[in-house]
């Protein structure tokens, strides 16, 4: 059973991105809807492969300079005069949930994200560099249009990155103050959001989209997609350690949201142990075990993050598949867990459009797939637009085809890059 003990929290720098770097394997927005890798012709009348859910931000990636405590820092104050000398957009970076829709579309997915920006610069910024990668963007708040007066906050959601220019980081954004949920008006999601989401195959949802949206405007938006057979990708993140407060009848009841709702749930050990109650360093099937239990669990795969020890994948029916993850010289690892999540997508979306696939296939061809985008990243600093491109998962693929890689199979790195490339080509044709 799902354990309502209190663990301390883990860092933001795991949910946040570094500001400040390009990338060189950015896409260019496509014109053509593709379809997921190995999924049919006419299988499938919706129009994105993965809607991704809330959490929209923009980094801003601030000069060197000693960190404030944690008391001080996290204040109106501070973030009031943080905002006031913030840099120009040469500093900014994408942040959040763009870290998986940038992953998700250089791995072929059509991909959109139904969140809340402003009508200022952030959000101009925040959009322009989404549709540049190929990424869509609906707004997800009602206007009163549809006779539903909200009272959300207004502007782009910014995350100041603080470093001390010896490798320590440190954040501050809205997110830190509450009171939580940041849209707690918002009950209802828009007419734009609803057709998306009535029109993909599969929503990402991260735990950071419960300190924007109630939890039954999470259930609302996750229903809709349901209704129409979309597969809902759950990653609770850092927030993992906030939803078994006993204390909170909200966080526990997103909890239940989530758990109830999602078919794939992807945590690390950490997140899993605090979520579940199961000690952290057991073997990823208790964990498995612990979430396929919970009351209403939807869940068919639980993939525990391993880190540079790699992935495994556990299914409701007792299947499981563990490997390994390519050695690079790490950048920083901000957004692997985010980019890998593209594709866990893409792999389920191929078991679900083709049930005839073998199972224990799909499970080791997908895990092997994630931990390349995942090295990928890592090889990089920061996140956003510096996230796996598909080049860089090709050749660590490679590597691992010539049997450079412990923990990974050579003929199932061949068949990842087959996959991979015939994502590419349908997103292409």
């Amino acid at each position: 059973m799902i354990s309502s003990r209190s663990l301390p929290c883990v860092s933001a720098e795991r949910a946040r991105t570094c500001a400040g770097c390009t990338s060189s394997g950015r896409a260019h927005a496509r014109s053509k809807l593709p379809r997921a890798a190995g999924v049919r012709a006419g299988a499938f009348s919706q129009e994105y492969d993965v809607v991704a859910l809330g959490n929209l931000c923009v980094d801003v990636l601030l000069p060197p300079a000693p960190i404030p405590d944690e008391a001080s820092l996290k204040t109106k104050k501070t973030l009031g005069e943080l905002a006031k000398t913030a840099p120009a957009r040469e500093s900014w970076e994408l942040g959040g949930n763009c870290n998986f829709l940038i992953a998700a579309s250089r791995l072929g997915l059509r991909a959109t994200c139904a969140g809340h920006v402003g009508k200022d610069q952030y959000g101009h910024f925040l959009i322009d560099e989404l549709a540049h990668e190929g990424v869509d963007y609906v707004e997800l708040i009602p206007d009163d249009d549809q006779g539903v007066r909200v009272s959300a906050l207004g502007e782009t959601l910014i995350c100041f990155v603080l470093s001390d220019g010896a490798g320590g980081h440190a954040f501050c954004s809205r997110y830190d103050l509450g009171p939580w949920p940041l849209m707690r008006d918002v009950s209802d999601v828009s007419n734009d959001a609803r057709d998306v989401l009535r029109s993909c195959r599969a929503v990402f949802v991260n735990g950071f989209v419960f300190d924007e949206l109630k939890p039954q405007a999470v259930e609302q938006a996750l229903n809709l997609a349901k209704s129409n057979g979309a597969g809902v990708f759950f990653d609770p993140g850092p927030r993992a350690f906030t939803f078994v407060d006993a204390k909170n009848p909200t966080r526990m009841e997103a909890l239940n949201v989530a758990l109830t709702s999602s078919d794939v749930v992807l945590a690390t050990e950490e997140e899993l142990a605090a979520l579940t109650g199961v000690p952290v360093n057991s073997a990823p099937e208790e964990y498995a075990t612990a979430v396929f239990a919970y009351p209403g669990s939807a869940a068919e795969w639980v993939v525990v993050k391993l880190g540079p020890a790699g992935a495994t994948i556990v299914t409701r029916d007792g299947q499981s598949a563990r490997v390994g993850c390519p050695k690079v010289k790490v950048g920083d690892t901000v957004g692997c867990g985010d980019s890998s999540a593209g594709a866990y997508v893409l792999g389920y979306l191929r078991m679900r459009a083709d049930r005839t696939l073998d199972l224990e296939g799909v499970l080791e061809t997908t895990a092997t797939l994630a931990t390349h985008v995942g090295s990928a990243t890592a090889m990089n600093i920061g996140a956003g637009r510096n996230v796996a491109n598909a080049e860089t998962v090709l050749e660590l693929l490679e590597q691992a085809a010539n049997g450079q890689t412990n923990g990974v199979d050579k003929n199932v790195a061949v068949l990842a890059q087959n996959i991979l490339r015939q994502s590419l080509n349908s997103a292409a044709a």
